[in-house]
């Protein structure tokens, strides 16, 4: 169970991470207020990816893996 937290942990902020940056790119671009949009972005996006990212991940997993199982049973 514990490796399933720190596992949403690592992946909600990653994610949030780089899609709030990337995102108040595009939507605002680069200028001298633009990490202070950013962090604020971030720190929302963060927020709510991060439990989503918890629970999500080993149902993203299970179904991962019975995905693969059918490629693998299908190709043999």
């Amino acid at each position: 169970m514990l490796v399933k937290i720190i596992t949403g942990l690592i992946i909600g902020t990653g994610m949030s991470f780089f899609m709030s940056g990337i995102i108040t790119i595009i939507n605002t671009g680069i200028d001298a207020r633009y990490l202070s949009r950013w962090m604020k972005a971030w720190a929302f996006a963060w927020s709510i990816a991060t439990p989503i990212a918890i629970i999500i991940g080993p149902i993203a997993r299970k179904y991962a893996v019975n995905m693969a199982d059918y490629i693998k049973n299908i190709k043999s």
